[in-house]
């Protein structure tokens, strides 16, 4: 009886050990699946996240300056509308028109949109950028609504242009104010679709990086260092004022878009000193001579416009002359993002960090 009992009790304690075994065994099993699932589902994110931060600068880049030139282009349309067509109920068939901007902008705007169209769609470079997706898929989503808003804009326009430089107005006043209203309601849309194609680029902004040339030792990279950090910091001080020239009026209100000119020309002007001033060596100097002859250049005739439309917009005799003082800062503005974007591309090329 004894032994019967000291088997059991050995048997008992066996199983005990080999179940607390087998436990163990499982949770072991059970925690490295768990640790493979998580390590899968980090090396997914890390996948989705992990992108190039060379494509998404020069696809937030080229999309800045997508940006300038469409609302430059329709922008321009209705304010040579404003200019060249006078109040419709104020019209008679013998108001004498002049409708030559208005043609002309809107002639412009047509060669926008096809180009951009052709871009994108047709194998052209915006049909070649790389991003990552989310910021790709948003922005270009925001493009292709922006696009067909800007046909019906266009169409509009064109049949509006044509109605007051061809002289039909003459013959039938009757489309007078219906025109002013399609036109009116065309041109909201555009701005809506045009601002949320905007706010989606601004949305996927690089994060700046802000290098200490004098923590670098290879003289390439230092001077490289110092003209990255003025092209990104003269660029941000550019965008911050042209969000408050977009806004001026004729007769309205210029000094907060004059506030941030001045505090643009200050930052360039540092810049500018701190490049020229810096050191580099023959594998490097192309790039100094480009900052300096292309983009200088460039940046000097915008400030140019610049100081010529704060001097001359605020006496400004009509809505025309105000018009040519505003376009001119615009089309300067332009000129400068374009050497901006041909020369921050160069230094990329270059850069070894």
């Amino acid at each position: 009886m004894n032994n019967f009992k000291s088997i059991m009790s050995f048997t008992l304690v066996f199983l005990l050990l080999v179940s607390c075994s087998l436990t163990e065994k499982l949770k072991e099993k059970l925690n490295s699946e768990k640790k493979d699932t998580d390590t899968k589902e980090e090396t997914v994110k890390e996948e989705t996240k992990e992108v190039t931060s060379g494509d998404d600068l020069n696809f937030y880049n080229k999309y800045i300056d997508v940006s300038n030139k469409i609302q430059e282009s329709g922008d321009k349309v209705y304010r040579d509308y404003v200019s060249d067509i006078p109040e419709p109920k104020s019209l008679t068939k013998g108001s004498f028109i002049i409708a030559v901007s208005l043609s002309l902008s809107v002639s412009n705007l047509e060669r926008t949109i096809k180009d951009y169209k052709r871009s994108y769609y047709d194998g052209g470079e915006l049909s070649k950028l790389s991003a990552a997706s989310e910021m790709k898929n948003e922005i270009e989503g925001e493009l292709v609504k922006l696009l067909k808003v800007l046909e019906d804009y266009h169409g509009t326009a064109s049949k509006v242009s044509d109605y007051y430089s061809k002289g039909e107005f003459k013959k039938d006043l009757s489309k007078t104010v219906p025109y002013d209203e399609e036109m009116k309601s065309d041109y909201e849309k555009y701005k809506s679709a045009f601002d949320k194609f905007a706010a989606a680029i601004k949305k996927y902004k690089p994060k700046r990086e802000i290098r200490d040339p004098n923590t670098i030792s290879n003289p390439d990279e230092k001077s490289i260092a110092i003209l990255m950090n003025a092209y990104e910091s003269t660029l941000d001080a550019a965008e911050e004022f042209y969000d408050n020239f977009n806004a001026v009026e004729f007769k309205g209100d210029l000094s907060a878009s004059k506030k941030s000119f001045e505090e643009f020309e200050k930052t360039y002007k540092e810049d500018k000193n701190t490049v020229l001033s810096a050191e580099f060596t023959d594998k490097t100097k192309y790039m100094k001579y480009s900052y300096e002859d292309y983009f200088a250049k460039m940046t000097g005739n915008f400030l140019d416009a610049g100081k010529k439309f704060f001097d001359e917009a605020p006496n400004a005799n009509n809505v025309n002359e105000f018009n040519r003082l505003y376009d001119d800062v615009v089309n300067n503005y332009n000129y400068m993002i374009t050497a901006y974007n041909t020369n921050i591309n160069v230094v990329n090329t270059f850069k070894v960090w």
